[in-house]
């Protein structure tokens, strides 16, 4: 069982060092168990030192730097490093040294006892201020498992393993890494989430704050379409059609007022009915396709060109 590790890097210059070392220790501890590990950075667009530290590390495992075109976010970065990945097993590590790469070893032992698992990190002490870390993440987290469905305690770690072969994420969508385990609850993947240790950041500055909780409500109310596709699509168009009926039936009764009761119905409130009616079923319609316009951008994100470019990989045997 064979794993790659996959790290975003956005303005980490003075965490690399020590993060890389803490990882590189921690695999060595793991590989006599009979694994393989690979390393892979995604710098997304530093405008510090980051990307240049990364360039000159030299480790004692194949190590692959990604760089992306522009600061794009991490969810983007983690799907970009996925897709370079030699392995199909992926470990996620947050680059700002608040995860812990020892909690790696007992999750892989949890991990490569269980088949069709997600092992998900969860900061049951988390070392961050109340006001601008702790309470959006709770109400956040509160969202996410009221809307979803999921009992996940911790979205927001990024700290997981996972197998890429059982899980297409290149259909996910928003914050990947926050809505992991929100948008494959109801797949037959089981869940499992594992205390790990939470450090305070000592260096750099965390780029998230309340607004992550705007974000999450925008991510979940597309969750809730794509994961009841065919309920959407019927429900809405049912809509769309009744909207339409509603006006024939304006314009029937407006035809009979004028031919058959010599009445004018312009005197009635039919037109305003027909026109309202008419104009709601195509609004209606219109949602759909714009769902499903959505829909495929999402799932031809492939075929668009790539946002990143490999820089540097070093293949140990």
């Amino acid at each position: 069982m064979n794993f790659s590790i996959i790290v975003p890097i956005f303005n980490e210059s003075e965490s690399i060092i020590k993060l890389n070392s803490e990882i590189i220790e921690t695999v060595n501890l793991i590989k006599p168990k009979g694994h393989l590990f690979e390393l892979i950075y995604v710098d997304d667009g530093s405008t510090d030192n980051s990307f240049k530290i990364l360039n000159n590390l030299k480790n004692p495992i194949s190590t692959t730097i990604l760089k992306n075109y522009k600061n794009l976010s991490q969810s983007t970065s983690i799907l970009n490093g996925v897709e370079c990945s030699a392995y199909d097993n992926i470990i996620l590590l947050d680059g700002d040294l608040q995860n812990d790469p020892n909690d790696l070893i007992k999750m892989i032992e949890k991990y490569e006892k269980k088949e069709n698992v997600v092992i998900h990190g969860y900061r049951k002490f988390r070392q961050d201020p109340f006001f601008s870390k702790k309470l959006p993440s709770r109400i956040a987290n509160f969202l996410v498992r009221f809307f979803s469905g999921s009992s996940i305690s911790d979205h927001g770690c990024s700290l997981k393993i996972f197998n890429k072969t059982s899980i297409d994420v290149h259909n996910f969508f928003g914050d990947f890494h926050r809505l992991f385990a929100a948008q494959i609850v109801n797949k037959e993947i089981n869940i499992i989430e594992m205390e790990v240790n939470h450090r305070p950041r000592l260096k750099g500055q965390s780029n998230y704050g309340f607004e992550r909780i705007f974000r999450v409500l925008i991510d979940l109310i597309f969750l809730n379409f794509v994961k009841n596709e065919k309920s959407y699509f019927y429900s809405i168009g049912f809509l769309g059609l009744f909207s339409f009926f509603l006006s024939i039936l304006c314009l029937i009764y407006m035809v009979y007022l004028k031919l058959f009761m010599g009445q004018s119905f312009i005197l009635t409130p039919l037109p305003i009915l027909f026109f309202f009616f008419s104009i709601t079923g195509l609004i209606f319609f219109s949602i759909i396709l714009t769902l499903e316009t959505i829909k495929k951008m999402i799932k031809n994100k492939n075929e668009i060109k790539k946002n990143y470019k490999m820089v540097k990989k070093d293949f140990i045997s």
